[in-house]
């Protein structure tokens, strides 16, 4: 897959019904779905709802067909079709109670699975499934997921992996699948996970260590200990690891991913979940909108700083990305685009009616992903210049994957603040890209560090670069007073400027699970510059080299109000064209820039007005999972937009889901956008003349 290219992609989801296959009726229901997602300007269809696909075993001969003959159809009509299935969950159940609890809590899929006495049984490739299992750290039994009624399969195990790669080599052969997101290849079980004998001999082998008992302290949750952190390292390669023999099952070119929500938060370790491991054997960067888009409360904002980490990533890896989002109305369904569209990331849009716990009579009146999808993916169809343009801006937000993996143990330590800072500059309408590397001044003048408080010595090396060929460097908080491995630094990176910088560090207990006692304590920062004391409302600016830098002990949590990061990015990177310093006026901008030069600024609306279907949310036997939004409606976004014009040029309006088109010429000076009532997103195409 190109990076270039955008996705608009729906789940195809199989039911019980689907399951009959071979069968006329079903044969006929396809052709009539293909025909709908083709009508529906649908480029890429994803399976959904075969989930646990180990526990098809028995029905894999039919399943590959089934698959197949989807493909097929899709493929008459244009519209590629990726598989997306579970690669280590399998469900296991011992009485009616969990049985019950498997149907009502898990029908995103379809729930066929065997009883544990039945998979006891099962056999493939010359082994025993039950032979793959994690095992539970602090039970030395089967790792047992109550929410899944699940159990998990070790990535580390030998044998399954020879299993996988053998399955993933038939479901290729027999399918005609143009893609594959091979899911759940983490720890779900988090730190109990995994004490099989596999991973204990790997920690042995490449680490040099024991996994001891979980009374030592010594080790488990212990940060100060080298070894843990070997463990957390270990945990993280392999997921890589197991990725990359996928890889190589599927051959250098075929499109792979995984799933992965977050990459941002400070839990990651715990599951050994993030795509800046994925990346490495993938080829496509997906975000999971996990729960409402908006929320309940009509906001969007609160998972941006994670959604713009995965965009980073995707960007540094010339990879595609694009954005899941649920939803089970028109309303949802447009929001989930716009905002994919936004972001500049292709879209799947799903349903997932099965996850609401509802009878099958009750979710007919819920309308199918394809009818829901249509007004956006073919707005989007018919205007593909306007999604093809990359990201206009000079400023870079840097994020710190070992501060995160090494230091934070909490989300005050880091998360917090590289969130808090990702929503500052979101809130100036400053556009913005993040990186996982030090870049060199190049694409970007402006380099925003907050909190990193762990530099690797080749990072360390490349902030010193990108200050002495030029750029401008903007840290706050404590940056580069710890190593790689959250060793303190004999010389940190802020002293080599006459920065002092201390950190009041809250009491860190060594427990398990690692983390569970922390007290959610702000680690406070303070320093001087040359001697003299910096208050936290302050930035001292300081040359080096060619470029400058610009440091406060505020931390962005805490200080945001006070230090005004925005108003400094926007200082020393003004955009083009003006737009309001602040989303007072109700919109949040991203400006994006073509090949031809011309300006994409991509406006939508901050807040929100979001009702229910009631009647049915009451029906709902899971509480888990996203609501079911009916009606979404702006609050506060204003009308005319102001937008200010330094040079004469055409503006072409568009505001997709209300099929509004307008063209002016303007400028230099003020220009009035006038958004109808009732719009929450509108592109402007600006062409200088």
């Amino acid at each position: 897959m190109e990076p270039q290219e955008k996705l608009r992609a729906v789940s195809w989801w199989l039911t019980w019904n689907d399951l009959q296959w071979p069968d006329d009726d079903v044969a006929a229901a396809i052709e009539r779905r293909a025909d709908a997602a083709a009508e529906a300007g649908v480029n890429c269809a994803v399976i959904f709802g075969t989930h646990f696909r180990w526990d098809y075993l028995p029905l894999w001969m039919n399943l590959h067909d089934l698959i197949r003959h989807i493909a097929d159809a899709l493929h008459k009509r244009g519209i590629r079709l990726f598989d997306h299935h579970s690669a280590v969950l399998t469900h296991r159940y011992s009485n009616m109670e969990e049985s019950a609890a498997m149907r009502t809590f898990n029908r995103h899929h379809v729930p066929f699975a065997p009883s544990r006495d039945v998979a006891d049984t099962w056999t493939f490739n010359g082994e025993h499934l039950n032979d793959w299992r994690m095992i539970d750290i602090s039970t030395g039994k089967p790792v047992f997921l109550k929410a899944y009624t699940a159990e998990e399969f070790c990535i580390n195990n030998p044998g399954f992996r020879a299993a996988y790669g053998k399955y993933v080599r038939m479901l290729l052969d027999s399918t005609g699948i143009d893609g594959l997101m091979s899911d759940d290849g983490c720890y779900y079980s988090g730190w109990t996970s995994c004490g099989c004998k596999w991973c204990r001999e790997k920690f042995r082998r490449e680490y040099g260590h024991e996994l001891p008992n979980l009374d030592d302290l010594s080790f488990w949750g212990n940060y100060s200990s080298e070894a843990f952190k070997d463990w957390i390292t270990m945990r993280f390669a392999s997921t890589r690891e197991f990725l990359e023999s996928v890889r190589q099952v599927v051959g250098p070119d075929f499109p792979l991913m995984a799933c992965c929500s977050s990459s941002a938060n400070y839990e990651m370790p715990k599951f050994a979940l993030t795509y800046q491991e994925f990346s490495r054997p993938c080829s496509c960067i997906m975000l999971e909108m996990t729960g409402d888009t908006p929320s309940l409360d009509g906001h969007w904002d609160e998972p941006f700083p994670e959604q713009a980490l995965h965009l980073g990533i995707a960007r540094e890896k010339q990879y595609p990305c694009f954005g899941l989002g649920y939803g089970y109305t028109e309303s949802t369904a447009g929001f989930i685009w716009a905002f994919n569209k936004f972001l500049g990331s292709s879209t799947w849009f799903s349903t997932l009616k099965g996850r609401l716990g509802l009878p099958d009579s009750k979710m007919t009146v819920l309308k199918d992903d394809t009818e829901l999808a249509g007004c956006g993916y073919n707005w989007e169809k018919a205007h593909p210049e306007l999604f093809d343009a990359d990201t206009d801006t000079r400023t870079a937000v840097f994020f710190s994957r070992w501060t995160r993996d090494y230091y934070g143990m909490d989300i005050e330590d880091y998360g917090k603040d590289y969130n808090q800072c990702c929503i500052e500059l979101l809130d100036s309408s400053i556009t913005f890209d993040v990186v996982t590397e030090i870049p060199r001044p190049g694409r970007y003048h402006t380099l925003v560090i907050c909190s990193a408080i762990c530099l690797a010595d080749d990072e360390y090396a490349a902030l010193n670069r990108f200050l002495e060929e030029g750029g401008r460097v903007i840290a706050s908080g404590p940056v580069g007073c710890r190593d790689k491995r959250s060793v303190t630094r004999r010389l940190p990176w802020l002293s080599q400027f006459g920065i002092t910088c201390e950190v009041k560090e809250p009491e860190r207990k060594a427990v398990f699970p690692p983390c569970s006692a922390m007290t959610h304590e702000v680690p406070l920062c303070s320093g001087s510059f040359n001697g003299r004391s910096v208050e936290r409302n302050s930035w001292i600016e300081t040359a080096h080299g060619r470029g400058r830098l610009f440091w406060t002990p505020g931390r962005m949590q805490c200080d945001a109000g006070a230090v005004q990061l925005g108003q400094l990015v926007r200082r020393l990177e003004p955009s083009e064209p003006g737009l309001p310093a602040d989303s007072s006026c109700g919109w949040r901008f991203r400006q994006f820039r073509d090949a031809e030069g011309a300006v994409i600024l991509h406006a939508l609306a901050v807040s929100y007005q979001v009702t229910q279907m009631d009647q049915l949310e009451k029906q709902r036997k899971n509480p888990r999972g996203n609501h079911l939004i009916d009606r979404i409606s702006p609050k506060g976004a204003e009308s005319p937009v102001i937008l200010h014009l330094a040079h004469p040029a055409r503006l072409r309006l568009y505001v997709p889901l209300s099929g509004i088109e307008k063209e002016m010429t303007a400028g230099p000076g003020e220009v009035r956008l006038d958004i109808p009532d009732g719009a929450y997103y509108f592109v402007v195409k600006i062409t200088s003349v």
